[in-house]
């Protein structure tokens, strides 16, 4: 079972209990106890894929071949042409070398790679001219995530929704990092926050339910399972079936 990364990325999936970033462990369960089995998902969003690299004027030669090289290296790596992709970012990079946007996505590109090290480098290299760069900050936080540093996560993705109130994503990594920690009420807390911002996001019903399941809450844990189900989350009517008999209408 691998960890979990939606939107233009590959799936990776984990549970609040898991021990290691390639094959996580299941929580141990009680004598008699059965658990969900649905796990959690860590969720980024969109890496940012603008044509426009910054306004210039009159731009200059160095800009137009960094903005031609960007944006054939986003094209690319869309095309899961990964390695091609960063050549073209790097030969980017050579261009205008203080762009954080196409560190960005070369870091982006890494990422999608696994190549962990590298992904944080660029994003780091990118923070230090834009440090309000909430994309940044939050994949930051996936690669401490999934390196099981997960006070370094809950600091980035902290840090993310201080610059970025409405940034439902952010609140729901942060749910479930503070679920990884077993702080079951601020992974609640959390993930209500994300789905205020986003009343859609059928994951933050399901895992606000595991949440409250964990923290014994079955009553508050079901409602969100069937919201979930309503809204056609896989595993949520398996949760349902087993936990919510007396729930169900």
């Amino acid at each position: 079972m691998k960890k979990s990364a939606f939107i233009l990325l590959p799936l990776l999936i984990v549970l609040f209990a898991c021990q290691s970033a390639q094959t996580p462990a299941k929580t141990e369960e009680a004598a008699g106890e059965k658990k969900p089995d649905q796990p959690l998902v860590v969720e980024p969003d969109k890496p940012v894929t603008s044509n426009t690299i910054k306004d210039i004027n009159p731009p200059s030669k160095e800009s137009k071949d960094a903005s031609t090289l960007f944006n054939r290296g986003l094209e690319l790596v869309q095309a899961e042409k990964y390695a091609e992709g960063i050549d073209y970012l790097t030969r980017a990079l050579a261009a205008d070398p203080k762009n954080a946007r196409i560190l960005f996505n070369r870091g982006n590109a890494y990422y999608l790679t696994k190549d962990y090290e590298k992904a944080q480098a660029d994003f780091n290299s990118s923070l230090k001219i834009n440090p309000s760069d909430t994309m940044a900050i939050l994949y930051s936080g996936l690669i401490k995530y999934y390196k099981n540093d997960f006070h370094g996560a809950l600091q980035d993705f902290s840090n993310a929704i201080l610059k970025s109130k409405r940034f439902s994503k952010a609140y729901f990594n942060r749910g479930l990092v503070r679920g990884q920690l077993k702080d079951y009420k601020g992974a609640v807390d959390d993930f209500t926050q994300s789905i205020i911002i986003d009343p859609t996001y059928g994951n933050a019903y399901y895992n606000r339910g595991l949440a409250n399941f964990y923290k014994k809450d079955t009553m508050n844990a079901c409602f969100d399972w069937i919201q979930a189900n309503r809204m056609g989350v896989p595993g949520a009517q398996k949760a349902v079936d087993e936990y919510c008999e007396k729930w169900k209408r």
